[in-house]
């Protein structure tokens, strides 16, 4: 009797393991022929059965195989994606649980999987740069990371991805994220600028200024002189409250290298920004702006700035005009012909940067700019450009 019951075990287990090779074949003809719902049925009914794990190591890799081919064949499938919101991601979970199971397997059919792999990672990839174009950053740091993650999963790095998801993560206030990003950039041998400034930034972002201003010090003893770093330095500077150091700073730099645009571009920025209390100047900003673009002509965020400062001015001036009592007729034609003026100053640098780097926020500047100035052909001109 004790025979004849483990004999009925094993024909037990035989049928139970035929059963899930017959759903796992299943799902592959459904999946041949594009019935998604019914591959997924079967590949889900194969791989959930409690006698699965009983499945010989190759076997179960095929399942796993299957399961993320059926997944990758929904996402990419315009009729059934919105059925299964997490395709993408349970595709990449097979394939895993696939390389994971039998790398023989994975060797044996290593082509066709690093194929699925890849082109799993280029639409995660995808999916990050849509995000990043409608501004929501927080997305699209998470679907470059994916990104990455696929390709990691078999061995394979792609800087790029990881690259794109601490900018994204730094871009979207998520200093953690971005700091863990970045120091994962460093260990996989990334030692440019970016990895300091970021680093600086996002340490900066966390209230963490003893770590940022290591991050600034050893950036630029690597990189000494870089506009990127000093900018951040002042960043830092400023989110303090020391606007005058951070001024100070700049203007020993600019010392020692007086005909470095960059340096003379922040000294401008920081003098021009009204946010700056204690600091700003507006002539000193047109000063500086003036030297940045005597030392390079070409430098068009300095012609803009110092072009939307003469804008600020002028506007400032109208203000005041406009609140003056009416019977200050004569001091209001003052005013506003001052105002005129410094538009009128202002004109050429916005002309220029227009010019440099066309882009329609330069565009509707310098259309306001022939309006007020009642330049109505050239802004025709404009418009028709």
């Amino acid at each position: 009797m004790k025979k004849v019951m483990i004999l009925l075990a094993i024909v037990l287990t035989a049928n139970v393991m035929m059963a899930q090779k017959k759903d796992r074949t299943d799902a592959f003809m459904y999946n041949k022929n594009k019935q998604y719902d019914r591959a997924i049925t079967s590949i889900e009914k194969c791989v959930n059965h409690e006698q699965f794990l009983g499945m010989k190591p190759a076997e179960r890799a095929k399942a796993w195989h299957y399961r993320g081919e059926i997944y990758y064949n929904v996402y990419m499938s315009a009729e059934f994606r919105e059925t299964v919101p997490n395709a993408l991601e349970l595709a990449v979970e097979s394939y895993g649980n696939c390389v994971a199971t039998d790398q023989g397997y994975y060797e044996s059919n290593r082509q066709d999987i690093f194929s699925h792999i890849s082109e799993i990672s280029r639409q995660f990839g995808q999916a990050g740069v849509e995000a990043w174009n409608n501004k929501d950053f927080v997305t699209a740091s998470d679907k470059f990371y994916s990104a990455y993650q696929v390709m990691a999963g078999i061995g394979a790095v792609d800087i790029d991805d990881l690259s794109n998801a601490a900018q994204a993560a730094l871009n979207g206030k998520q200093y953690d994220k971005a700091i863990e990003y970045l120091n994962e950039l460093q260990s996989k041998g990334q030692d440019d600028v970016n990895i300091y400034k970021n680093l600086a930034a996002a340490y900066n972002g966390a209230g963490n200024a003893d770590k940022a201003f290591e991050m600034i010090t050893t950036g630029l003893e690597k990189f000494p002189g870089d506009a990127s770093m000093i900018i951040e330095k002042v960043n830092i500077y400023l989110k303090q409250g020391k606007g005058t150091e951070a001024i100070n700073d700049l203007l020993e730099l600019n010392n020692l290298d007086p005909n470095n645009a960059s340096i003379l571009f922040i000294l401008g920025t920081i003098y021009g920004d009204e946010n700056n209390e204690g600091v700003y100047d507006s002539e000193k900003a047109i000063d500086f702006y003036k030297q940045a673009l005597a030392a390079n002509p070409n430098y068009s965020d300095a012609a803009y700035n110092l072009g939307g400062l003469y804008i600020t001015l002028s506007n400032k001036l109208k203000a005041q005009a406009n609140d003056l009592p009416l019977d200050k007729v004569k001091e209001y034609d003052e005013l506003i012909g001052q105002a005129t003026e410094l538009v009128q100053a202002g004109l050429p640098y916005v002309k220029q940067a227009y010019e440099a780097q066309p882009n329609d926020d330069v565009k509707k500047v310098l259309k306001s700019m022939y309006m007020d100035l009642k330049m109505y052909d050239e802004a025709k001109a404009l418009d028709a450009q």
